[in-house]
């Protein structure tokens, strides 16, 4: 039903906008301890998250990119990018368009904060950065959730007529995200121990890793009991998408990322960090790739068994 692009676009487009959100809300912890002049006494949470400039100068650059291919795959996608100017220009508002807003202002505002971190030195008030941090969080998570009611609102397959979908959607961008921050992570170099803020990091992750799972359950749950949806369930399960889906979605979204988190250590830390951002990644496009293609397996896209008849 759809190629390469929509799926790189979905897996792009999300994992961009969950890093927009989870390194937003990081600059808000660590924005009067890097911003303010002079220094002031720290919150618990900005304590508890206090992390390096370093870590926002090699993580902002990642989540800039994956948005900026993000976007590159829906202009690619579209065909011809006059047709993104039309649904930002159109008089007529659509979740579609909303999503196309959402993400241009996140590719803004990644990039704004990585021309930050570019221009080293550069003296901001903490309120302009807090701001910009909290219209990142809005955009992102506009973003994160507009990658699953895009397919939501294909009526045409009974698959993706779920709340469930764009829960599932959200819930792998944000962990994805914290994948793209981990990713950054990984390239830092500094004297100062980092291991506690990101072991807090990763127990949020593992909430939206066991969050995610659940939502899965209930969608596969949801499918099954569905005449129309139980053979695209099928096809995840047990059919053609079986290995795509428990080797990538599961293993590498969930099971492996979940334990690697439990077992972050200090000495280690940087290789961990790899192997989890990677997995973490990995299994986001599985879940991707497999839920895209398990709408070729819907009733309605299976015009004989829609109208009762037997394929053999």
């Amino acid at each position: 039903m759809f190629n390469l692009l929509t799926t790189g676009y979905l897996f792009l487009g999300g994992a961009g906008a969950g890093a927009l959100v989870v390194l937003s809300a990081l600059e808000c912890a660590n924005v009067r301890r890097r911003f303010a002049f002079p220094p002031s006494r720290s919150t618990r949470i900005e304590r508890a998250f206090a992390l390096p400039d370093e870590f926002f100068a090699r993580s902002w650059p990642v989540c800039f990119v994956a948005l900026a291919a993000g976007m590159l795959c829906l202009l690619a996608d579209l065909g011809r990018p006059e047709r993104l100017l039309y649904l930002l220009t159109s008089p007529e508002p659509s979740a579609i368009a909303v999503g196309a807003y959402a993400l241009v202002l996140a590719l803004v505002c990644a990039g704004g904060f990585s021309l930050v971190e570019l221009l080293d030195g550069l003296r901001i008030r903490p309120a302009a950065v807090g701001g910009v941090a909290a219209v990142g969080v809005a955009a992102g998570l506009v973003t994160v959730a507009y990658t699953g009611v895009l397919l939501q609102g294909l009526a045409s397959v009974l698959f993706w007529q779920t709340m469930l979908l764009p829960a599932l959607f959200a819930l792998s961008s944000l962990s994805c995200g914290v994948a793209c921050a981990f990713l950054g992570a990984a390239f830092v170099e500094t004297r100062r121990p980092i291991t506690r803020p990101l072991a807090r990091l990763a127990l949020v992750d593992g909430v939206l890793v066991v969050l995610e799972a659940l939502v899965m359950a209930g969608y596969l749950a949801w499918a099954f009991a569905g005449e129309g949806t139980a053979l695209a369930a099928q096809a995840l399960v047990a059919g053609d998408l079986r290995w795509a889906f428990w080797g990538g979605a599961v293993l590498c979204g969930l099971a492996v990322p979940f334990a690697l988190e439990r077992c972050l250590t200090h000495g280690n830390s940087r290789t961990q960090l790899l192997w989890i951002a990677a997995a973490l990644l990995a299994g986001g496009f599985a879940l991707r790739f497999c839920l895209v293609g398990a709408g070729a397996y819907d009733a309605t896209q299976l015009p004989g068994l829609l109208f009762g008849l037997t394929i053999g």
